[in-house]
């Protein structure tokens, strides 16, 4: 998982940036992504064929499944994880340069250690019940396996709010952010008590990363979207879950 904060607040209320922000998150700062740029982003939906309500994030791995967090997999009010959009970029205009495919979820595995509140192993798989057609504008994601990240900027992409305390974006929002050193960030948050993570940070598994100034994080709506860096040209690693 990654942790997304900004270093003007350490040492007051850490937990801020991300739900109150923390946990359930907006791509805050960002901008419109491109089309065709993050073919593995997926959109998570909650309720009824008749009323769908999306309010997670994921990447596709393969023809079959999603990688998103395991808070995801159910909603307080809607229920369990019914639906997984791909291909989309807005979903309010059907004349951008998408090609949507939507599938229902039919299976949820979350990490055996998962446990609520905290988010240590926050981490999903949803299967579909049909496979994703491959194509120019759905592709599945790399996955990060290296303990090593040669990266000093990474990029968060989601459909969350705007800002801490706007509107949900109906396009597609990606914004880049610096990563912080492991051992920096375990020690900004050692003295904080929030319950999601009363252990502290594990650098293991986690990721910190925002700016000195603020203004660019994940916010409501982008749970479970990866953040990800730039391998090639033409492939995107995922390297943590917001």
């Amino acid at each position: 998982m990654c942790i997304l904060y900004n270093l003007n607040h350490c040492g007051t209320n850490l937990m801020r940036v991300r739900r109150r922000t923390f946990f359930k998150p907006v791509v805050a700062g960002g901008k419109d992504a491109k089309p065709r740029e993050h073919k593995a982003m997926v959109m998570v939906g909650y309720g009824n064929a008749n009323k769908k309500s999306w309010d997670c994030g994921g990447s596709l791995i393969n023809e079959n499944w999603v990688l998103s967090a395991a808070h995801c997999a159910n909603s307080p009010s809607l229920g369990p994880a019914r639906w997984a959009r791909v291909g989309d970029l807005d979903i309010s205009s059907t004349n951008e340069d998408a090609r949507p495919q939507e599938k229902r979820i039919i299976q949820i595995i979350k990490h055996p250690n998962y446990k609520e509140p905290a988010v240590y192993n926050d981490v999903a798989l949803f299967k579909l019940d049909s496979v994703v057609l491959l194509n120019n504008w759905v592709a599945p994601i790399c996955l990060h396996t290296e303990n090593e990240i040669n990266a000093v900027k990474a990029t968060v992409t989601g459909w969350g709010r705007l800002d801490f305390v706007g509107e949900v974006s109906s396009k597609l929002q990606e914004v880049d952010i610096t990563l912080v050193n492991g051992t920096e960030c375990k020690r900004l948050y050692e003295n904080n008590k929030d319950t999601k993570i009363p252990q502290g940070i594990d650098p293991n598994v986690m990721i910190c990363a925002g700016e000195k100034e603020g203004g660019k994080d994940a916010c409501s709506g982008d749970s479970g979207g990866p953040l990800v860096i730039q391998l090639e040209k033409h492939c995107l690693k995922t390297l943590r879950l917001v």
